[in-house]
Order: structure tokens, then sequence, then C-alpha cells
């Protein structure tokens, strides 16, 4: 890559969208997260850097263990032996309620 090429390139970019926007938009590129500016070519540098490392990470992308609908059936879906449970303390509550009525 020809750094003082791309440098210029970058530098006209930025100057002509800091125009339009009425602010210095130096930091608001998504490679100027590896910016140097000690760097001789600050932006054609970060640029660089930028691109390769966006590559390994969109190349290799883990495998799906769960999708949304599974796991929401997962976290929400109550156990058979919890109706159960409930049923069974609900008519004990009835029981008692009746119970206490009565006296």
């Amino acid at each position: 890559m020809n750094y003082q090429a791309k440098q210029e390139e970058l530098d006209i970019k930025k100057w002509l969208e800091s125009e339009r926007k009425g602010a210095d938009t130096c930091g608001e590129y998504e490679y100027c997260a590896c910016c140097d500016k000690n760097a001789e070519y600050p932006c054609a540098a970060a640029a660089e850097k930028s691109a390769k490392a966006v590559k390994p990470a969109t190349a290799k992308t883990a495998p799906k263990t769960s999708t949304a609908k599974s796991a929401t059936k997962t976290a929400t879906a109550k156990p058979a032996a919890s109706k159960t449970a409930t049923a069974k303390t609900t008519a004990a509550k009835s029981a008692t309620a009746k119970t206490t009525a009565k006296k």
C-alpha cells in the first residue's frame, strides 16, 4: 500500500466531510480506533490496521449453539412436577380456607 497516496485520499475525504458538517471529522471513522497520531501517515496506517483486524474476525465465526426460540422455551418452560406441586398447594390452601371459614 502506498501510504502517502492513501493518506492524501483520506485527508481530502476528511476535509470535504468536515466542511460539509461544519466540524472536524478526525476521529469519527471506523479506522480511527487504530490511529497513532504520531505516525508519518496516521490515517493510512490506521485504515490498513483496521482492515486487517476486520478480515480475520469475519472469516471465523463461531457456530451457533442454540436459537433464540429454543433459548426462550428453555427459560420459560416449567417442569412437569411444578404443575402438580402447584395444584396440591392450591388444593391445600382451599381446604385450609374452608376449615377456617367454618370456625
